[in-house]
């Protein structure tokens, strides 16, 4: 996904001169510790109670260089969601070429996603601010049906390794999950990560019968055991 926040020149460094390589690196260290700061700030705070005070506090940085970077507090709450789609989109890649089949992959993935919702501030405070930024720009929506679209293919094929029935609509039983995730995250302490993932684990166990294929449920519901108990 492209940055929204890149300055104006990308030749010039945070004080108008030409760019070296030792200021590029400067640059980008200075831009990996503002998203940093802030990822911390919104992993633990609604993003309304953040200001731009805090994260440059926390980043021990100046309002020069914080604007250099990024125009706005919303700038850079984009920027931690483009991480996290990134590192969702990474995560997704990795997985399948392990060359499970979609219903294993697809577990795979909530559970890992679930472990980096509570050891990666930036996976925590991506999805904290989709939820807080949903209704003020076009991006959480445009996200959330990208997610949708990616179970609905993996769905699709497990309804044709006979793992899924083909009772259902792919996309509907992909919004349930998709769904099903984010509002198991919403209610669940990620300060206490056991919890959560034994709360995704019931969900699982609970969904899994509508629209799996009844001879493969005990094998799954194997699978989701292992799952959660290597999370």
């Amino acid at each position: 996904m492209a940055r929204r926040d890149c300055p104006l020149r990308a030749d010039r460094d945070e004080t108008g001169g030409a760019m070296t390589q030792a200021h590029e690196r400067r640059a980008d260290a200075t831009r990996q510790r503002l998203i940093a700061a802030a990822s911390r700030q919104f992993a633990n705070r609604p993003y309304s109670l953040v200001s731009l005070d805090d994260i440059l506090a926390e980043a021990e940085l100046t309002k020069g260089a914080m604007y250099f970077h990024f125009s706005s507090k919303q700038a850079l709450a984009m920027a931690i969601i483009d991480d996290l789609t990134e590192m969702a989109r990474v995560a997704a890649l990795k997985l399948l070429a392990r060359k499970m089949s979609g219903l294993e992959t697809l577990i795979d993935l909530v559970f890992l996603r679930a472990v980096q919702d509570t050891q990666i501030e930036v996976a925590r405070a991506g999805v904290r601010l989709l939820e807080t930024l949903d209704n003020t720009t076009p991006l959480p929506p445009a996200l959330w049906q990208s997610w949708i679209e990616f179970v609905t293919t993996l769905i699709q094929r497990a309804v044709t390794e006979g793992d899924v029935t083909d009772q259902h609509d792919p996309e509907d039983i992909a919004k349930m999950l998709v769904a099903l995730w984010v509002g198991i995250r919403r209610t669940s302490n990620l300060d206490q990560p056991e919890h959560y993932l034994d709360d995704l684990q019931k969900a699982w166990l609970l969904v899994l019968p509508s629209f799996a294929n009844p001879d493969r449920i005990d094998y799954f519901t194997q699978f989701i055991q292992r799952r959660h108990a290597l999370a």
